[in-house]
């Protein structure tokens, strides 16, 4: 997936946009604000239209496997077929279109010998092009009109109607952006000045995605991050730009899960992505201007509203069960269990109101367009790449060596700060490792790994301590889950002691990569 964005990136000159290529921005939220935001918009004289269209696919979901949707959309008397491809950013889709001949109907499975030579027909693994079938179905009235926000000129259709798969269904309402020429930074600039003005959030899930999960009744997936390929004879801006695009795909791709919070592992994701942006930023901190400054500070202040919704998880799915399980039959256990639940379900519905709130969604668009333009650095752009990377991967890991000096005797907090600076160490590493290629990058890694692993299981019994302690202050009946928790935290300690301060001398001792 890392490959096909680059290859989509590549492919297209922001100010001439190539024909595959698609760049849109949606918006989502209530159908009242939607229109009066599309109306506020001055352009050309709104045309009005329904569109039909109806899905494909195989019964093994060959195509929502490899990141496609096939679909024929009817207007008036006119289809057209159409294969897009979905590379996660939130911004840039490839789409191959082709008018279908009068006459064809129906729900006849379409022939993929009538997309258009160009169309990556080989990469869809469809053997047998009669295995498509009719999946769902989206029935929409689409207002549309030009508007020119500065330099671009950009594509705004409101969108209204519904999504039908079987006996299910699902409304629509978006007011979706396609770049047609000019920057794309003036359409994000009028998106966010939208944001600023209209209580609506950015929509990342594309109507075949949410289509999908109706027709299989699953949630959105978290989205992991995906590796970062740096080359030595990127700039320091261009290099800084590919690690943003990177951080941008999976907060975008974890957007929804969090929304839906049926899977606590979009919390976890989201705010790794935001660590890894902020570890980015820091560790070129001295090259970057003001708007980098801006993006850290909406970073941080995001990971701080996400955090209460990650240790509650955490506390629950992770630590208290194991303590449940060495204390049977304890019914403050199980009390306390309750208490965190109700904590827990006010810690996500605060990470969801953080998601769809203004400061937020201005936040992700301007991470958008520094994603797709770069313009961070601002000083000594010209340095080596190599060289600024093995500066500052050496600045970090003396850093963490000198924190973690007299490792076996440090405090839990002094351990810690250890931990926080061996994840700047982690990222830094996970961003540079194309630039010092040989045997010795994969050594360091797997050790690296394996401490912040012992030392993130630490954390979290440092953690479930507090959250229990919290949370038997305010009931009482509680304090014996309490205490039963924190014995047990303490015994875990204990245990993994030997094995986390050997863990640490094998880190220590082995040779950097770069």
């Amino acid at each position: 997936m890392a490959a096909l964005l680059e290859e989509a990136y590549a492919a297209v000159a922001w100010e001439s946009m190539a024909g595959t290529v698609e760049v849109e921005v949606k918006l989502t939220g209530n159908a009242g604000e939607l229109a009066a935001a599309f109306d506020d918009l001055s352009g050309t004289r709104p045309t009005r239209r329904r569109l039909l269209t109806v899905y494909f696919d195989t019964p093994e979901g060959h195509l929502r496997r490899r990141g496609f949707a096939l679909r024929i959309r009817t207007r008036r008397d006119t289809r057209e077929l159409t294969l897009k491809q979905d590379v996660g950013d939130g911004l840039t889709r490839g789409e191959w279109t082709s008018p279908l001949p009068p006459g064809s109907g129906g729900d006849a499975p379409p022939m993929l010998d009538q997309l258009p030579p160009e169309a990556p027909i080989a990469y869809l693994g469809i053997v047998d092009p009669e295995a498509l079938q009719p999946t769902f179905l989206t029935d929409i009235e689409r207002r549309k009109k030009e508007v020119e926000i500065s330099a671009a000129l950009v594509e705004v259709a409101l969108d209204t109607g519904r999504i039908v798969a079987g006996e299910r269904r699902m409304p629509v309402a978006e007011l979706e952006f396609e770049l047609l020429s000019g920057p794309v930074g003036d359409m994000l600039g009028g998106v966010r000045s939208i944001l600023r003005q209209r209580r609506l959030a950015l929509g990342t899930r594309s109507k075949a995605a949410q289509g999908t999960d109706l027709l299989l009744g699953t949630a959105p997936p978290a989205a992991r991050a995906e590796r970062v390929k740096l080359d030595p004879a990127d700039s320091i801006d261009q290099a800084l730009a590919r690690v943003v695009r990177a951080a941008s795909v999976q907060v975008m791709g974890n957007l929804a899960p969090v929304l839906a919070a049926a899977d606590p592992e979009g919390v976890h994701q989201l705010r790794v992505s935001l660590r890894r942006l902020r570890s980015a930023l820091l560790f070129l901190r001295r090259h970057l201007g003001p708007r980098a400054a801006d993006l850290n500070r909406e970073a941080r202040r995001a990971l701080r509203r996400l955090g209460p919704a990650r240790d509650f998880d955490v506390f629950l799915l992770e630590t208290l069960p194991l303590v449940i399980e060495a204390n049977p039959g304890v019914p403050a256990l199980l009390r306390l269990r309750e208490a965190a639940e109700g904590r827990r379900d006010a810690a996500r519905a605060s990470a969801r109101k953080l998601i769809l709130g203004r400061r937020f969604n201005r936040f992700v668009v301007d991470l958008l367009g520094v994603a797709h333009s770069g313009g961070l650095v601002v000083e000594d752009s010209d340095e080596s790449l190599v060289d600024t990377a093995r500066d500052r991967l050496t600045a970090r890991r003396r850093s963490l060596l000198k924190a973690g000096k007299g490792f076996d005797h440090l405090t839990e907090p002094e351990r810690h700060r250890v931990r926080i600076a061996l994840k700047k160490l982690r990222y830094a590493c996970d961003y540079s490792r194309t630039l010092f290629p040989g045997p010795g990058v994969k050594t360091y890694l797997r050790r690296l790994s394996a401490l912040q692993d012992d030392l993130g299981r630490l954390n979290d019994a440092s953690v479930a301590r507090l959250v229990s302690a919290e949370l038997a202050a305010s009931d009482p009946h509680a304090a014996e889950g309490a205490s039963r928790v924190g014995d047990w935290c303490d015994r875990w300690v204990r245990t993994a002691e030997p094995g986390l301060t050997e863990a640490w001398k094998s880190f220590a001792a082995t040779e950097p990569f770069w």
